[in-house]
């Protein structure tokens, strides 16, 4: 293949790494998300052992948290050059959970306040900012701990990314709450829109939970660690893209004894590669993000 056949497609994926390339009037479609089959397995018991009081989530009304996160990627192209794409969004959100219909679990709404987003240093087009502003997620917490079908009423390339950072507000809790001292691992899997390809993400994360204190309050650190693979796809112009990536990540969260996150970190580092199966290209990337989650207010409960 030569290299003028090559590098059309090289900057149309590399256009796709930067969410807000395109105007907000685009849209990615999210994948539709199957129904529980009936006749699925139990729950599993909640992990042994732990001391002092079970922390679980608690209802709350419009929750404030300011949300921070950096990606930071570098395309490597045939020839040996390579293209370094970073990117910034900062996020005020409302969280607010109600009792649901099932004992234990709970309905999820999550609204979108406000939204700054850099790319390379560089303020977004305004309208795909205003795109996403607003937009509202809802879902459902079991009483297992497990956050589904978060679904926003509409569709934006910055807000459909977004999605993936807010399910860090309600990290896993197994069923009967989180104590100290306790250790357990999970295997989690959903539907997410990453760097503008719409697909599924599989998670196996190791948690151990001890005792700790934010601002002269108690609280449970939770931390955890893992890996995760990802895969999605992504029309552009006749072709199909495809984009596959690994790697590991790792948490660490401040729940209040009240059942309420006060704040929470993380990174994660990996590999991803996109392919146009048309032409036999594929353009490997290096990925690496860092994230950051503060309580503005406790909300009203």
């Amino acid at each position: 293949m030569t290299e003028n056949h090559v590098r059309p497609i090289v900057l149309a994926a590399g256009c796709l790494l930067l969410a807000a390339c395109a105007s907000g009037a685009g849209t990615t479609e999210a994948p539709t998300t199957p129904a529980p089959r009936p006749g699925q397995p139990e729950a599993p018991a909640p992990p042994p052992g732990g001391r002092g009081p079970a922390v679980s989530f608690k209802p709350v009304q419009g929750a404030a948290y300011r949300v921070e996160r950096h990606d930071s990627l570098t395309l490597q192209y045939e020839g040996g050059a390579s293209q370094d794409q970073v990117r910034d969004r900062t996020a005020v959100v409302r969280l607010s959970l109600a009792p649901g219909a099932a004992a234990g679990s709970y309905r999820v709404n999550i609204v979108l306040d406000s939204l700054d987003a850099l790319e390379n240093g560089v303020p977004v087009p305004i309208d795909s900012a205003a795109a996403a502003r607003g937009t509202q997620w809802t879902g459902t917490l079991t009483a297992e701990g497990e956050l589904r079908d978060l679904k926003a009423n509409r569709q934006s390339l910055l807000g459909d990314e977004l999605a993936s950072t807010l399910r860090l507000l309600l990290p896993r809790i197994p069923q009967g709450g989180v104590r100290e001292g306790m250790a357990w691992s999970d295997t989690t899997q959903y539907d997410l829109v990453a760097d503008a390809f719409a697909g599924t993400e599989s998670a196996v994360l190791a948690y151990r939970a001890s005792d700790s204190e934010v601002d002269g309050r108690d609280a449970i650190a939770l931390e955890s660690e893992g890996s995760y693979t990802r895969s999605g796809t992504r029309q552009q112009g006749e072709q199909e893209l495809q984009m596959t990536a690994s790697g590991t990540r790792k948490a660490s969260h401040r729940i209040a004894l009240e059942g309420m996150v006060l704040a929470a970190s993380g990174s994660e580092a990996g590999e991803m590669t996109i392919s146009v199966p048309a032409l036999g290209q594929t353009v490997p990337v290096k990925q690496s993000s860092s994230y950051s989650i503060t309580a503005a207010t406790s909300g009203a409960r």
